[in-house]
């Protein structure tokens, strides 16, 4: 399979997947009025993944490159799954007691590393992203949902 073909596909399984999650989550009751509601994040979620996903099948329809031909193997699958479950449980394990912004950044800076390869690799770029990212969410629990997120033994 070329990398076109499966950009195209992986693109539109997900839009039909967060078409299919948004409409389901229409149905979810609001219980409160002056409430975000239970609804709000998995519409928000769902909305996130039609974003990307229709942006992955533009780019990938616009995109000429000689690299479509063969599919590149940047590291080897199953040991990318294997250390990106591994980091999932010790972002699991360091939540509750780092909180957080802290066990999202250190989580997100190694799971961009792991999936980088030597040639768009940029520490620098990664960090800001692995920082600011967590940040971000944070203050929109804080100041949009009123529901602050676990801050941790740190503080943040």
């Amino acid at each position: 399979m070329t990398n076109k073909v499966r950009d195209l596909v992986c693109g539109a399984i997900m839009l039909a997947f967060g078409i299919g999650m948004f409409v389901l989550a229409m149905g979810i009751p609001h219980k409160i009025e002056s409430d975000v509601g239970s609804g709000y994040v998995p519409k928000f979620i769902a909305g996130c993944i039609i974003v990307v996903a229709v942006v992955q099948l533009v780019l990938t329809f616009v995109r000429k490159s000689p690299s479509d031909q063969v599919k590149e193997k940047v590291f080897d699958d199953a040991a990318g799954g294997i250390l990106t479950i591994v980091l999932m449980a010790a972002y699991m394990m360091i939540f509750q007691p780092v909180g957080f912004i802290c066990s999202s950044a250190i989580y997100l800076f190694a799971q961009i590393m792991l999936l980088s390869d030597k040639t768009n690799r940029n520490p620098l770029l990664f960090a800001a992203v692995a920082i600011l990212l967590p940040v971000a969410v944070d203050a929109l629990f804080v100041f949009v949902i009123k529901m602050p997120l676990p801050k941790g033994i740190i503080g943040f």
